[in-house]
């Protein structure tokens, strides 16, 4: 038999378990009390809500985060999704105690797919929110979160979140991590990235935008470049040119046309593996380059005045004697000879531009006058000048291919011919000075397609050719000249002898590029050129003479094809870009001297500017430093330079001090003056106006 207290022992156990009962239906109930919900969603995507406290905390923001996660093949989109896809959206209605927050972005990755660039992530994300506190005690964070993903279709998803966090002191949860990892991918600003952005412009009809960067930390790997702001739709991946092993990187990418790129500024978002960086462009105040026709115009008018650059004088020796010698000679002859000189001249142009067109096209680096910057082209070129001397002479004559010939002009191996190769050798000797106006048109022409890029130089050829074309319309010019007569040869003689002056420079540039014995070959290999042209000028047949010329001329040039030294150090301090911003912080004023030893407008201004004593001194006080890059061999860190002010050929001289930070292009031809006044608004604080003897004035 069993006791009444016996038979009342399992009611206190009923009534326990009972409770346990109700207390896991309430549980069940209730949302969450954790700090991550439970995932929501499919295989193909899920998403839950996290936080980086357990507990609800005293006081600050509620540090929260959508953690998404993607199936394989499946990707969801950016806030920016590109051509297709849904940016995430979050709704935080019906949440307690805490505000709406603003998701932050990690920076994304490009998907294309045909003509279609999409900003996704893939596998596994989380996307950070910092929540604003309206209340104290317990909180409830409820999120309706609108999304999608994307594999052969996009499939759109909408998740309901809920989660509670109880009253106490804030203690971290494992879930922190997360948030952090994510905040850390969020693209910050280029100085905290360790970028620098050395150039931002906008230019051309086709709107092309130009990205300038630098990193004096971790080099370049694969940047890439997303643009917000335009009205639908996005860019396709920039071409990225690296140089300085890979510290400077030039990223270029074309626009929409005006009428689909409404938003001002621009958002642009730079990726590089691990690191990501945001800024602002704002188009009205970097106003869109000058259009097509206007860079024409500019290149009509540079490619004129290149007539008078030094480059191009040694040059005119040959167009004063062609001109003479026309005026014994009929009208048609004047106008076909000089048609055929324009016709050398633009062809030039255009074999030039063809030549960068397929270098930018392979990656290289790419800027006026690199040619020179290679020994096989300069000892050509003094093979060629060598020829050109021995012609005036009389020793030779100079002549196209017969085909060639034919197809060029009517008379083939004869005067035309000459001509033709007399402009020819003329733009080639043209190419190491950047004259007004060049400079803004190859420096725009360099940043476009090809189409522009031919258009360009045939407006720089055209313009250089235009004192032909325009003695060729009134040939009665010609007439005003003196009568031929024995002072021609004279003069002949005394031409040639400037060529080979001419030959004398390319020789010296040259020791300056493969060093001086190599160079003393190559001068060994010429003077054989010009002694058998002379011996032979009455006796060998013409076509043996041509090949053993010709033979004699490749040993030249073969001569010169032995790898280059690196060039000898110029006074001044050595160009170091990254040093510039510090040097300005301590108020000194930077002069950056962009030079070569083939620059013949460079040592003008050294001659003219430079070297006068009011610049020499001014240059050698204490608040100033002189830096000089010597382009004189390829240098990525200089060309980019260089592109960072629009340009691609020197001479580049620019300022930099408290009143000119970002720096100030200089023009191409210097004076005193030009230099002094430079110098002095680099110097003055802003708002603070220089005098006119390149110091600033004193403080009141």
């Amino acid at each position: 038999m069993t006791s009444a207290r016996g038979r009342r022992r399992p009611f206190p156990v009923a009534k326990r378990m009972t409770g346990w009962v109700c207390l896991l239906a309430l549980l069940a109930s209730s949302p969450a009390m954790a700090a991550a919900t439970e995932w929501v969603g499919d295989a193909d995507t899920a998403v839950r809500l996290v936080t980086a406290s357990d507990t609800a905390g005293t006081d600050g923001p509620v540090e929260a985060g959508l953690e998404f996660r993607y199936g394989a093949g499946r990707h969801g989109s950016w806030r920016n999704p590109g051509d297709a896809g849904l940016a995430p959206k979050v709704d935080w209605l019906g949440s307690d105690g805490v505000g709406a927050g603003q998701l932050a972005f990690p920076a994304p990755s490009r998907l294309s797919v045909g003509d279609l660039q999409t900003y996704v992530y893939a596998d596994h994300i989380v996307l950070p929110v910092t929540l604003a506190r309206t209340g104290s005690g317990p909180l409830h964070l409820h999120a309706t979160v609108r999304h999608a993903v994307c594999g052969e279709v996009c499939v759109p998803y909408r998740a309901s979140l809920d989660l509670t966090l109880p009253a106490g002191p804030a203690a971290s949860a494992e879930e922190a991590d997360l948030i952090a990892a994510g905040r850390a991918a969020v693209p910050t600003s280029p100085a905290a990235s360790g970028i620098v952005v050395t150039q931002t412009t906008r230019t051309g009809p086709g709107r092309t935008l130009t990205i300038g960067l630098r990193s004096e930390t971790l080099p370049f790997d694969r940047p890439d470049l997303f643009i917000e702001g335009l009205a639908h739709g996005a860019t396709p991946p920039p071409v990225v040119t690296l140089a300085d092993a890979g510290h400077a990187a030039t990223l270029t990418v074309a626009l929409p046309p005006e009428n689909e790129a409404v938003a001002t500024p621009l958002t642009l978002t730079i990726v590089d593996g691990a690191r990501a960086a945001s800024f602002a462009f704002d188009r009205s105040a970097a106003p869109d380059g000058p259009g097509l026709l206007a860079i024409l115009g500019v290149a009509l008018l540079g490619g004129l005045i290149l007539n008078l650059m030094p480059c191009v004088l040694p040059v005119l020796s040959l167009k004063v004697f062609a001109i003479t010698r026309h005026a014994r000679e009929g009208t048609r002859a004047i106008r076909a000879s000089l048609a055929a000189t324009a016709a050398g001249i633009i062809a030039s142009f255009l074999a030039i531009a063809a030549a960068l067109c397929l270098l930018k096209a392979s990656g290289a680096g790419i800027g006026w006058g690199i040619q020179f910057q290679q020994p096989w082209f300069l000892a050509g070129m003094a093979a060629l000048t060598v020829v050109f001397a021995a012609s005036l002479f009389e020793w030779t004559t100079i002549g196209l291919p017969g085909r060639l010939a034919q197809i060029g002009t009517t008379r083939g191996r004869g005067p035309l011919s000459e001509a033709f190769l007399t402009g020819a050798f003329a733009t080639l000797l043209a190419t190491p000075c950047s004259a007004p106006f060049v400079g803004t048109a190859v420096g725009f022409a360099l940043t476009q397609g090809a189409p522009t890029i031919l258009a360009t130089f045939a407006a720089l050829g055209l313009g250089m050719a235009l004192p032909y074309l325009a003695i060729a319309m009134r040939p009665g010019l010609v007439q005003a000249l003196p009568r031929p007569g024995p002072w021609m040869n004279r003069l002949r003689l005394g031409l040639g002898l400037l060529l080979l002056g001419t030959a004398a420079w390319l020789v010296f540039v040259l020791a300056q590029v493969i060093g001086t014995g190599q160079a003393a070959l190559v001068v060994l290999t010429l003077g054989a050129l010009l002694g058998w042209l002379g011996l032979n000028r009455h006796g060998a047949p013409r076509r043996r003479t041509q090949w053993i010329t010709g033979a004699i001329a490749f040993a030249a040039v073969a001569g010169a094809s032995l790898p280059a030294r690196a060039p000898e150090p110029v006074s001044g301090q050595v160009f170091d870009p990254g040093r510039i911003p510090s040097l300005v912080a301590e108020g000194r004023v930077v002069l950056v001297d962009v030079t070569a030893a083939w620059c013949l407008t460079c040592k003008i201004n050294d001659a003219v500017a430079f070297g006068r004593a009011p610049v020499r001194e001014r240059l050698a006080e204490p608040d100033v430093v002189r830096m000089q890059a010597d382009w004189t061999t390829p240098d990525p860190t200089i060309l980019t330079y260089l592109q960072s002010f629009g340009r691609s050929g020197i001479p580049l001289v620019v300022v930099y001090g408290r009143g000119r930070p970002d720096g100030e292009a200089l023009p191409e031809l210097l004076s005193p003056h030009l230099v002094l006044a430079g110098i002095a608004r680099a110097a003055a604080p802003e708002g603070e106006r220089p005098v006119a003897d390149g110091k600033s004035p004193a403080a009141p």
